[in-house]
């Protein structure tokens, strides 16, 4: 009787854990867009700089800063190499989400479709709940937008 008491527990425990499974999966699933924007939002503090103000002049609400996404690279099955990607500020204008990047002088933006592609579009695809990328050109006191959208190609 012991032998059957065990299968009792052992199929509750595999029932209790595959419905935490499923729960956790349709929580993810119908997760709404923008949540891992609001936890980024929530995970980093402010400084106070001269890049936070004219993010403010331009009617952006910065919301945190300084954010580094951890990734990996393998190359043929090898090991994974780790790497990151960084980006300066989350801010907010109309609400609407915008990852901010800060042109710097040692690794100015090429300001061509292909620049931008290369330099841009990562973030672009790691946060698809963004508008977009605002730029700031520190020597000009502008911000410019960077919007990607895929078109119909050529077949």
């Amino acid at each position: 009787m012991g032998n059957a008491g065990d299968w009792i527990v052992m199929l509750a425990a595999a029932g209790v854990m595959g419905w935490w499974i499923v729960r956790r999966f349709d929580r993810w699933l119908h997760e709404p867009p923008g949540t891992r924007l609001r936890k980024l939002a929530l995970a980093g503090g402010v400084e106070e700089d001269e890049f936070v103000l004219l993010l403010r002049e331009h009617e952006f609400e910065v919301l945190s800063g300084k954010h580094r996404v951890p990734l990996g690279v393998s190359v043929d099955g090898g090991p994974t190499k780790p790497t990151r990607l960084y980006f300066d500020y989350l801010a907010k204008k109309e609400g609407k989400y915008f990852l901010v990047k800060i042109d710097k002088p040692r690794q100015p933006i090429e300001w061509t479709a292909s620049g931008l592609r290369e330099r841009l579009l990562p973030y672009a695809l790691l946060f698809p709940d963004c508008e977009g990328l605002a730029i700031v050109l520190p020597q000009e006191r502008q911000i410019k937008t960077v919007r990607f959208k895929v078109e119909a190609g050529e077949q």
